[in-house]
């Protein structure tokens, strides 16, 4: 593998910015929220785009090309995840909308009913149980991680009434890895259905949902491509076609019918029953064209080096005072997702200076895992009170939480050395911190009279 190679395929890699220091190659550290493209693939598509048609029942060259595409995309994509035989690939926007479907879909197979859904979840995968089911919560330990044996212990206590275990394949916060297999055996155990949300899981490690142990083998996985190097709104839910076959669809029109008359209506197979309209057939696409360019690297390979990435990031971010990270005890089990706070200033107000002095983009606030963040942070129930009749007023600049960095493959060790320093100098008091103002307009901290200025791309 030569990670030289890999970071020049990334699209911006070398862009520079300005900042209050002068002008500087610009860092970011937000792979976590979305990744960047790959330039070779971007490339591809401009060929690609060439021949674009509508798919499925169209005729001449470029629909036949654009349907053979589409069809093998999902092909790719099955096989990348390493999906079983009865498996399908459902095409969606982002991992958001594919576990809405899937919790729509298994509700009105099992008329509603109890879920387990862990307190380490991004919201994507509390909001759709919580609309379909009654939730069941799976507490994170002290650490901030799961335990299988509170599992089990909940499983027992609620005997057959659990139907699905819906769990995180690694935290979007922490970047703890859970044992999705194991937790998989545990859930089959008592006949209940396992769903993983591997939009922070598929783009850093090798996922293989049918491992060869029926026992094992991950019933539902859904992802986004723009967290795995393709930004252009595409996503997956794969699972068993038996089990995601239950009555009709929600979103109803083309594509997801074999006839309509003035009394009744066929529906279409899966998984054209849940595409409805059109589908972004340029996105899948590109999603398989990455997942083809990744696999090229190798899974384990880019693993392996976002561990020496982490390992580097550990050593240097652990020598400083004022700066505490979320999530104790973080071994082996972990991708290169760092959250942490400050003893004094406002995560907000880190997150801009790191920008603006700095040209480093990183997220901050509770990236949309309230209830992992307040647990692991140990916000009492009065300061939960506190927070929502802030966000109820639009004092969305009290909101607390953490900045989070979040590295990938293609960063350097330089690009951390750059960031550890710049919090060194607001650790030694070097950054005038009281020259900055909230900007409502933007929800976030500027120095005064700084001007945010981007390009005129309209």
């Amino acid at each position: 593998m030569h990670i030289k190679e890999l970071r020049e395929d990334i699209l911006g890699v070398h862009e520079k910015v300005e900042t209050l220091n002068g002008v500087k190659d610009y860092i970011f550290f937000d792979n976590a929220a979305s990744a960047p493209a790959l330039k070779s693939v971007y490339e591809k598509m401009e060929d690609v785009s060439k021949y674009y048609s509508n798919v499925h029942r169209g005729a001449g060259y470029k629909a036949y090309f654009s349907t053979e595409a589409f069809d093998e995309a999902r092909e790719i994509v099955s096989e990348f995840v390493g999906a079983g035989d009865g498996d399908t690939v459902i095409f969606v926007k982002n991992a958001t909308e594919a576990l809405n479907k899937l919790a729509r879909i298994l509700s009105d197979r099992f008329n509603g009913g109890k879920v387990i859904v862990s307190e380490m979840e991004h919201h994507s995968n509390i909001l759709p149980w919580k609309k379909h089911f009654d939730v069941v919560w799976w507490p994170v330990n002290d650490e901030g991680k799961l335990e299988l044996t509170t599992l089990e212990n909940i499983l027992k206590e609620e005997k057959d009434n659990i139907k699905v275990v819906s769990v995180t394949g690694a935290s979007n916060v922490t970047g703890f890895v859970n044992p999705i297999h194991e937790i998989a055996k545990i859930a089959h155990k008592y006949n209940a259905l396992i769903s993983i949300d591997g939009a922070q899981f598929v783009p850093h490690a090798k996922m293989i949902m049918d491992n060869g142990n029926k026992d094992e083998k991950i019933d539902f996985l859904s992802f986004s491509a723009h967290k795995i190097y393709s930004p252009f709104g595409s996503g997956a839910l794969i699972g068993d076609k038996n089990l995601l076959d239950v009555n009709e669809p929600e979103c109803v029109g083309g594509g997801t019918i074999l006839f309509v008359s003035k009394e009744e209506t066929l529906w279409a197979d899966f998984p054209e029953r849940e595409e409805a309209g059109t589908p972004n057939i340029p996105g899948a696409i590109n999603l398989a064209l990455t997942l083809k360019r990744l696999n090229y690297f190798g899974m384990e390979n880019l693993e392996k080096r976002e561990h020496e990435l982490s390992k580097y990031f550990l050593d240097k971010f652990n020598k400083l005072n004022d700066f505490k990270l979320l999530g104790k005890n973080r071994e082996e089990h972990y991708f290169s997702v760092f959250s942490f706070t400050h003893k004094s200033l406002s995560p907000f107000l880190l997150a801009s200076i790191l920008s603006v002095e700095e040209g480093i983009g990183v997220r901050a606030g509770c990236f949309c895992a309230h209830p992992y963040l307040t647990t692991i942070m140990n916000f009492s129930k009065e300061k939960v009170e506190e927070i929502k009749k802030d966000m109820l007023e639009g004092k969305i600049e009290k909101f607390p939480g953490a900045v989070r960095a979040s590295l990938s493959f293609y960063n350097t060790e330089e690009e951390i050395d750059r960031f550890i320093n710049i919090l060194e100098k607001i650790e030694k008091g070097e950054i005038d911190t009281s020259k900055y103002r909230y900007y409502k307009e933007y929800e976030a901290f500027f120095p005064e009279n700084f001007k945010f200025k981007k390009p005129d791309i309209f």
